[in-house]
């Protein structure tokens, strides 16, 4: 999953630098109603808002698995964590974590890769519009991923079942 998560972001890196070659020089960074722009920017600084939200991001997704192991256990939220904060345990946390944030990471990414192209298209249109009906489209698939994703991390965190002793 990480090198999917990789493979990801780069191509949002890809899609970055991309931009900054068809973009206008004042770009819609933002649409209410109807697709219609309610907030613009320069193309330099629609670019850099794009790497101080997802360079962050994709540092998060990417080390949160190995900075879980380092964080005080009370600041961490993990279901059934005293049993896999148990020595033995942390190796198969660890690599849990490791695919699920990877997963999630993946996915968060091509939600905004979506976003990405679709706000391209917006601000190659005349006049500039964002297509509401496919930008629902993407973020109602993203969210309902999002609540399956959620119920997967908590099954991926129980403990598995021993058998009885002496069986």
């Amino acid at each position: 999953m990480r090198k999917l998560l990789v493979f990801v972001f780069c191509a949002n890196l890809l899609l970055w630098a991309v931009s900054l070659h068809l973009l206008p020089d004042r770009v819609a960074v933002h649409f209410g109603q109807g697709g219609t722009p309610d907030s613009w920017a320069s193309k330099q600084g629609n670019a850099l808002l794009f790497l101080l939200l997802e360079v962050p991001l994709f540092v998060f997704f990417y080390f949160a698995p190995g900075l879980a192991l380092r964080v005080p256990e009370k600041y961490l939220s993990l279901p059934k964590k005293r049993y896999w904060l148990q020595e033995e345990n942390r190796p198969e946390l660890k690599k849990r974590l490791a695919s699920k944030m990877g997963e999630f990471g993946s996915v968060f990414f091509l939600f905004l890769f979506g976003v990405g192209l679709l706000t391209i298209q917006a601000n190659l249109a005349d006049p500039v519009r964002l297509d509401e009906s496919l930008f629902l489209v993407v973020f109602v698939a993203f969210m309902a991923y999002t609540v399956v994703w959620c119920v997967e991390f908590i099954r991926a965190f129980r403990p598995p079942k021993h058998p009885p002793p002496g069986a």
